[in-house]
C-alpha cells in the first residue's frame, strides 16, 4: 500500500522538530514543554510528546499534530499547512484535480494571473520595456524580481480576462477573486489592474491570494497603488506583504522590521535584511484573532517574535501611520521601536543610495514612547511662539494627548516606571503627576473596552459576541475561546472527513459495491449521542468545508476503504474522550465555585457528576487497550 503524503511528512518531521522551529522547547522527561503560543501565560503549560506525535496545552486546550500546529500558528488551512510541511520534508505533493473545491480553483486562477503578469513583464512589447526600465531604475535585480514574482499589467481593458478565458476560466470566478470588475452600465467585465507594476500578495505558505499594483504613468486621477478587494482568499487585516519570506528570519533574528510599501520591503530583502514585512495598504488588526478565530497580521508577527521595529516614510503621513501601527502593536503586547528616517526619504530609496545608512537607521531605532516624547518636545520648541513659558504651559497637555496613551498600552510595570522617569526628566514634570494622568488614561481605555464588550453582549450577533471575548483577552496571544468556537478540532475534522468520504464513494458506486450505508448511519448516530445538543452545530461547521475535509481525510488515511472503519472507530473514541474532558473541566470549575459559596447540595451533585465522567473516561481507555 502506498503511504500517504501525511505519513511521509510525519515520518521525516518529528513533532518536536516542527514545534521547536516556532517556539523554544525545554526537555520535560520524555516530552518537551513551552509557554503556549496560542494564549498568554506566565508559566509553561504547553507540552509536546514525540512518542504520540502530538501537543497539548493544559491552559487553553489547544491540541493536535504537526499539521494542526502549523495551521493554527500560521493561520493557514490544511492545504496550506500541508504545502509548508511538504516543502520542509522534501515530499512531492500530487493532487487529484477532480476533487478540487471552489476555493482550490480560486487559488489556481490567482496563480495563473501571477504567471500572466510575470510573462507580460518579460515580453518585448513597448509598454513592457517601459515597465522593465522602471523596475531597473528602482534598483531591483533580476533575481529579486523573480523571487517576488514582480509582473506587469499592460494597458488595455481585457488582457488578463482574455488570457484566463482562453484557459477555461469564467468571469464569475475572476470577479470573485477581484481580478475583474463589472461595468456599471452593463454586464461586461474588464480587468481591475491596467498599466501597473504588479506585486503578488501571498499567504504564509506562499500561495498567491491578492495583488497590489503600482501605477507606471501617473495620470493625476488614479491611485498610486491599487490593491485587491477583500475576497474569499484575501482579508486585508489577516495578511502582511512578504511574511511568507520573512517568517523564518524573524524567528532567527528575534525581531521584525515593519515597512510601509512593497518597494521598501523588496529593497530591504535584496540588501540581505530579510526579517522585513510590509503593510502595503492593509488594515492592521487590533486583535490577535478576528471574529472567525483566524489569526491577524500583527498577531502572527507577534507569535514569531514580540519585538518589532517600525520604519515608515519620514513624511507627516508616514509618521502618523507609524504611530498608529505602534499603538496597535503595543496593545497586542509587543515591544515597539521606531526607526526615524530623515531627509524625506523612504526605506527603498535609502537602501538603494546607501545600505549602511539604512542599517544605521535600524540600529538606532528608539522605543516608541521615547520617540514620540522627543517629537512632542521638538514640535513645541520649534514652533513660532516657542517661548520658554509657552513650552512649559503646553508640554504637559501635549504629553497627555500624544505620549501617555502609548505608555498606557505597555503591560510591564517596570517599563512603565522607566518611561515615567524619562518623561519627568525630559519635560520637568513631577513623576507623581505623570502617574496620576497615566492611571486616568488607563481607566479611560478600559472603559472603552468594556463599552465594546457590553455593546456586543446580550442581544448582539454571534460574531459581535465573539469579538467581545477577543477584546477582553487580546494582549499577548490568541483567544482560546474564539479558536475553539470557530475552528473544528482535528479529531472532529477527521471523523467527519471519513464519513463524507464514505458517502462520496457510495455516490459513485452501484448498489452492490457501496460501502455499508448502515455503517455511515452508525457513525452519525454515535456522534449525535456523544455530542448531544451541539451535534447540529458541529455538523453545520463540517458541512461548510466538506470538500476540504474529504481531501484532508484522504491525505491522512489514504484511499483504502478497508482502513476507514478502523480509523473511524478510533476517532470516535478520541472524540468522546475530548467531550468528556471538556465536560469534566467545566464541572470541576463549577465545583470549585460551589465549594467557595458553601452550596453543599450543588457540591454533592457535581461530585457525583465528576465520578460518572471519570468512570466513562476509564472505560474508553480500556477499549483502547
Amino acid at each position: 500500500m502506498n503511504r500517504t503524503s501525511v505519513e511521509q511528512i510525519k515520518e521525516r518531521l518529528p513533532i518536536d522538530v516542527v514545534v521547536g522551529s516556532y517556539v523554544k522547547l525545554e526537555k520535560a522527561g520524555k516530552s518537551y514543554k513551552a509557554k503556549c503560543p496560542f494564549h498568554n501565560e506566565k508559566s509553561a503549560s504547553f507540552f509536546v510528546s514525540p512518542d504520540r506525535g502530538g501537543y497539548y496545552c493544559f491552559g487553553c486546550g489547544a491540541k493536535g499534530d504537526i499539521f494542526s500546529f502549523v495551521e493554527q500558528f500560521e493561520g493557514l488551512d490544511f492545504r496550506g499547512a500541508l504545502k509548508v510541511l511538504a516543502e520542509k520534508a522534501g515530499v512531492k505533493l500530487v493532487y487529484d484535480k477532480k476533487a478540487d473545491s471552489e476555493r482550490d480553483r480560486l487559488y489556481q486562477i490567482m496563480e495563473l494571473a501571477a504567471e500572466f503578469f510575470e510573462q507580460q513583464l518579460a515580453s518585448s512589447i513597448t509598454s513592457s520595456k517601459e515597465a522593465q526600465d522602471y523596475v531597473k531604475s528602482r534598483g531591483i535585480s533580476p533575481s529579486t524580481q523573480k523571487d517576488f514574482r514582480i509582473g506587469w499589467a499592460p494597458d488595455g481593458w481585457r488582457n488578463l480576462q482574455t488570457y484566463l478565458k482562453g484557459k477555461g476560466w469564467n468571469d464569475a470566478l475572476m470577479e470573485k477573486v477581484g481580478l475583474v470588475k463589472k461595468k456599471d452600465d452593463g454586464p461586461e467585465f474588464y480587468d481591475r489592474f491596467r498599466g501597473r507594476i504588479m506585486f503578488p500578495i501571498t499567504d504564509s505558505s506562499g500561495r498567491v491570494i491578492a495583488f497590489s499594483g503600482r501605477i507606471l504613468k501617473d495620470d493625476g486621477k488614479s491611485a498610486k497603488y491599487l490593491n485587491s478587494p477583500d475576497t474569499p482568499l484575501y482579508d486585508k487585516s489577516m495578511v502582511l506583504y512578504g511574511l511568507d519570506k520573512a517568517k523564518s528570519e524573524i524567528r532567527r533574528m528575534g525581531y521584525s522590521i515593519f515597512v510601509e510599501g512593497q518597494m521598501d520591503l523588496v529593497m530591504s530583502y535584496q540588501a540581505g535584511i530579510k526579517n522585513t514585512v510590509a503593510a502595503s495598504g492593509t488594515a492592521l488588526g487590533d486583535e490577535t484573532l478576528n471574529e472567525n478565530g483566524i489569526v491577524s497580521n500583527l498577531g502572527l508577527v507577534r507569535r514569531l517574535s514580540p519585538n518589532v521595529i517600525i520604519a515608515f516614510d519620514s513624511d507627516s503621513a508616514g509618521r502618523k501611520a507609524a504611530l498608529r501601527a505602534a499603538g496597535i502593536a503595543l496593545s497586542l503586547g509587543m515591544d515597539v521601536k521606531i526607526a526615524e528616517i530623515v531627509g524625506g526619504k523612504d526605506p527603498a530609496d535609502l537602501v538603494k543610495e546607501d545600505l549602511e545608512k539604512w542599517k544605521e537607521v535600524l540600529r538606532h531605532a528608539t522605543p516608541v514612547v521615547e520617540f514620540e516624547l522627543h517629537n512632542v518636545i521638538r514640535d513645541l520648541t520649534c514652533a513660532p511662539s516657542s517661548s520658554v513659558a509657552n513650552v512649559a504651559r503646553k508640554l504637559p497637555r501635549a504629553i497627555n494627548e500624544r505620549v501617555l496613551p502609548l505608555l498606557a498600552r505597555i503591560e510591564s510595570a517596570t517599563d512603565q516606571s522607566y518611561f515615567v522617569r524619562l518623561i519627568s526628566e525630559k519635560a520637568n514634570i513631577p513623576t507623581d503627576a505623570i502617574w496620576q494622568d497615566l492611571r486616568m488614561i488607563e481607566r479611560k481605555l478600559k472603559e472603552k473596552e468594556k463599552e465594546a464588550v457590553n455593546g456586543a453582549g446580550v442581544g448582539g450577533t454571534p460574531a459581535k459576541n465573539m469579538m467581545s471575548q477577543v477584546v477582553t483577552s487580546k494582549i499577548g496571544g490568541t483567544n482560546s475561546v474564539a479558536d475553539s468556537k470557530h475552528r473544528i478540532d482535528l479529531v472532529e475534522r477527521q471523523i467527519f472527513g471519513i464519513i463524507f468520504s464514505m458517502e462520496k464513494v457510495n455516490e459513485a458506486k452501484t448498489a452492490g459495491d457501496k460501502v455499508s450505508s448502515s455503517k455511515v448511519d452508525e457513525y452519525r448516530d454515535q456522534l449525535k449521542k456523544i455530542a448531544g445538543d451541539s451535534y447540529a452545530e458541529r455538523l453545520a461547521r463540517a458541512e461548510a468545508i466538506k470538500s476540504d475535509l474529504i481531501f484532508e481525510a484522504e491525505e491522512y488515511f489514504g484511499a483504502d476503504e478497508k482502513q476507514w472503519e478502523r480509523h473511524a472507530n478510533e476517532l470516535i473514541l478520541n472524540f468522546e474522550e475530548d467531550i468528556l474532558n471538556s465536560d469534566l473541566f467545566k464541572t470541576m470549575g463549577d465545583l470549585r465555585v460551589a465549594e467557595k459559596a458553601g452550596d453543599q447540595n450543588t457540591v454533592i451533585e457535581l461530585v457525583k457528576k465528576c465520578q460518572v465522567l471519570s468512570i466513562r473516561k476509564a472505560e474508553i481507555l480500556k477499549k483502547r487497550k
